[in-house]
């Protein structure tokens, strides 16, 4: 425990700080396409395809290109169609490696590889569409501490109540009343941070933003968890890596971020959600 906290903290000092703070630079889409590639890296290596460069080579490009194009690419007039056409010429690339190397490739694994990267490019990139908005300052640390909160207290609320299995056949640990711990947790926290925000700034909060987007996020913060244990399962891997001591690699630390930040962004971009102006 004593080593999973210093981690944390000099992950939030090195990293996650200076991303909200240098939000308006290149920090963060830099940041955000590292942790994405090492992210694909490890979810290709979970399924035992890291060698397989006619996956892997387009993959890694993919994800490190995604957040800078959505940092400053045109949202309204060009990213969306680019998007979409590398998503579809992605798919037929990926189906079409077992048809002319079927000795070298395998079309679940592959599947499951472009899946895993479309969904971990799509993660990160979002921190990079939030980045765009101007109170993304104040947007970006929803993001974390809606992931963390959630998790943390989902752990404690577990040890201290949990008497019925959430998804006993993925994640054994897990029950029902952690889940319920951390989502009430998620939204306290948000509400109790859109207060420091409407107290010490010039902006004001919308705590009614902040309390639906709290249960959202709470919920697709467990589900993201489930889905990266889901994998491992899959293949027998107990962490995705170990750059980060006592928490595994970028898909055991961030497991829970990736969906949250798309659901954040989905809010500001189609639902024209605003937490705070």
């Amino acid at each position: 425990m004593k080593t999973r906290i210093i981690t944390g903290v000099v992950l939030a000092l090195l990293l996650l700080i200076p991303a909200v703070i240098f939000t308006d630079t290149v920090f963060l889409p830099i940041v955000a396409s590292l942790l994405a590639v090492i992210g694909v890296f490890e979810v290709m290596r979970c399924i035992g395809q890291e060698k397989n460069w006619l996956l892997t080579a387009p993959a890694y490009l993919l994800t490190a290109a995604a957040p800078f194009v959505c940092r400053y690419g045109d949202i309204g007039r060009l990213l969306m169609p680019a998007l979409s056409l590398v998503l579809l010429l992605s798919m037929f690339y990926t189906l079409t490696l077992n048809v002319f190397f079927p000795d070298r490739t395998d079309c679940r694994t592959n599947s499951l590889g472009l899946l895993m990267t479309e969904y971990v490019a799509a993660g990160f990139s979002a921190l990079c569409i939030i980045a765009r908005y101007e109170t993304s300052h104040f947007v970006l640390p929803v993001v974390f501490l809606a992931a963390f909160a959630t998790d943390i207290f989902a752990l404690f609320s577990g040890m201290l109540f949990g008497r019925h299995k959430l998804c006993p056949k993925i994640s054994p640990k897990k029950t029902v009343e952690g889940a319920i711990g951390g989502t009430v947790a998620c939204v306290l926290f948000l509400l109790l941070y859109g207060l420091i925000v409407d107290k010490c700034t010039d902006y004001a909060t919308s705590y009614r933003s902040l309390s639906i987007g709290g249960a959202v996020f709470a919920v697709v913060s467990q589900l993201g968890d489930l889905i990266a244990s889901s994998v491992k399962r899959t293949f027998g891997v107990k962490d995705y890596g170990k750059l980060f001591p006592g928490h595994g690699g970028v898909m055991d630390r961030f497991d829970s971020v990736i969906p949250v930040a798309v659901a954040v962004a989905i809010m500001l971009i189609h639902f024209k959600v605003q937490f705070f102006y």
